[in-house]
């Protein structure tokens, strides 16, 4: 049976194969036109299982690696659960729609669980090309028109049908006759459904209107399958079509909100501190980590550096004075490195100046960016953080700016001092889950950053081995290719969230 395996993730492949050791019946239910895209983890898969056998399908599930995540309240469906899982060789998390039981309505609602699993799951057929059991194309036939009909609404009535539905129409047509297909719809639903399906099909349906007929008919021998009433699914459905606008929106505006908004592990949420010298690749690994995360689960980012990520709005105009005047000064530890000049001047006193009002206004916006990190991270969503702060390196890679002052005659400096400190040192009492450290040869880093020295290079580095935020931290070597070290950073996150 174990032939081929064209276009499978090999995570996907061992899971199949698992399956069918165990001797659990399954079957992958619909699209089944995209269901090579779906097996190289593109897109979701949607797999019924019998419910009798659900303890060995999550041992299984749990043995390949995959993790139960729960879907926010507008996005719940009756007898749907979902597991993510993660492909370490390709560096792709891909999801598994876990159908006990066959709900299907209108987008929003699915409002109507239906009896046929077992009937689909006795007629599934093998795929030996991809090694996976697909339902029969009549039993995908008939449920896909079903489907279109229940989904009905009537802002539809002058719309065409999706492209997406008429591409998979004209798929199953080539795969079916409508003979099958009206036997399989009598046997489902009884005779009256079945004779109006029968006219759909010699109408060849183009618009959605055409299902109007054969929605009212499904609705009335459908009752039995529904525990909502006209007042309850209306209710119901426009709430989760409100969230999910609200959504949509949130993303496209690149919101990182501190609320989950599709799906959150049960066992809570995860704070993963990204940290590394300049040129370690920390915005590449970042970017790649919130796209790939975030195809199917909550993820924030957030950025607690000084540099050129996002800032607090008291911070933001002294970054752009910084940027003009003051170059990495800011940046660096408050002291007077004035050497050219054998007195303190004005202008030295004046960047001085500047530069504590920096460290403490950097210091709230830790503080503030702390809290939030927090609030993510209980809301059960996978923090992301851009650097971290930290106080076993002082004057650079995010640790404290003022602690020149420590021993200064002025006690307003000196509290200072210890107000910042007592900052930093939170991010220790609240550490991260988990700290990456992106390690880097020198030789690459000035490759990759050519405005820096060797030996800037050797010191953040060195720098970077020193800070110890977590007992659990990771280092990955990104001078290799970028797939494989994301894969790798991947691979360490998938074992805390």
């Amino acid at each position: 049976m174990h032939k081929g395996g064209h276009g499978l993730l090999q995570s996907i492949r061992e899971m199949l194969r698992s399956f069918e050791d165990k001797n659990i019946d399954y079957c992958h239910w619909k699209s089944n036109a995209n269901l090579e895209v779906s097996l190289n983890g593109d897109e979701d898969l949607d797999m019924i299982f019998r419910f009798e056998q659900k303890n060995d399908i999550e041992m299984i599930l749990n043995q390949h690696g995959l993790k139960r995540f729960r879907s926010t309240s507008h996005m719940q469906y009756n007898g749907i659960e979902d597991f993510i899982g993660f492909d370490k060789s390709t560096a792709k998390i891909w999801h598994l729609h876990l159908h006990y039981r066959l709900s299907l309505g209108e987008k929003h609602l699915k409002g109507y669980t239906v009896p046929w699993i077992n009937h689909i799951l006795n007629n599934r057929i093998y795929n030996s090309k991809f090694e996976i059991y697909h339902s029969r194309p009549e039993d995908e036939y008939s449920l896909l028109l079903l489907r279109i009909a229940l989904k009905l609404r009537w802002r539809d009535w002058a719309r065409k049908i999706d492209i997406d539905d008429i591409k998979e129409i004209n798929w199953l047509e080539e795969r079916t006759e409508n003979k099958q297909v009206l036997e399989n719809v009598k046997y489902l639903l009884g005779n009256d459904v079945a004779e109006e399906f029968s006219k759909l099909l010699r109408r060849n349906p183009v618009y959605k209107k055409d299902f109007i007929r054969i929605q009212r008919k499904l609705r009335r021998s459908m009752k039995q399958f529904t525990y909502y009433n006209n007042v309850t699914s209306y209710f119901m459905r426009t709430s989760r079509e409100v969230l999910w606008l609200l959504t949509g929106i949130s993303k496209r505006i690149n919101n990182s909100s501190l609320k989950p908004k599709r799906r959150v592990s049960p066992s809570g949420g995860s704070v993963v501190a990204i940290i590394g010298c300049d040129g370690a690749g920390k915005s590449t690994t970042l970017k790649y980590l919130k796209k790939e995360f975030g195809k199917k689960i909550d993820v924030s980012n957030i950025y607690l550096g000084s540099g050129d990520g996002s800032s607090s709005l008291l911070r933001y105009p002294m970054r752009l004075v910084a940027r003009k005047v003051g170059g990495k000064g800011l940046g660096r530890s408050v002291k007077n490195n004035n050497k050219d000049s054998k007195k303190s001047t004005f202008k030295a006193k004046l960047y001085s100046a500047a530069k504590v009002i920096w460290a403490i206004t950097l210091a709230i916006e830790k503080k503030n960016k702390l809290k939030k990190i927090t609030k993510a991270r209980n809301n059960g969503i996978l923090v992301l953080a851009d650097r971290y702060p930290q106080i076993d390196v002082k004057g650079f890679n995010d640790g404290p700016l003022l602690y020149n002052y420590k021993y200064s005659r002025s006690k307003l400096l000196r509290n200072l001092v210890k107000w910042e400190e007592s900052i930093y040192k939170k991010a220790y009492i609240n550490p991260p889950d988990l700290v990456i450290k992106l390690m880097i040869t020198p030789e690459i880093a000035v490759k990759r950053k050519p405005e820096m020295t060797t030996s800037e290079v050797i010191s953040k580095i060195e720098a970077v081995k020193k800070i110890n935020l977590s007992s659990n931290i990771s280092e990955i070597d990104t001078s290799k290719d970028k797939i494989k070290s994301c894969g790798e950073v991947m691979e360490e996150i998938w074992r805390v969230i």
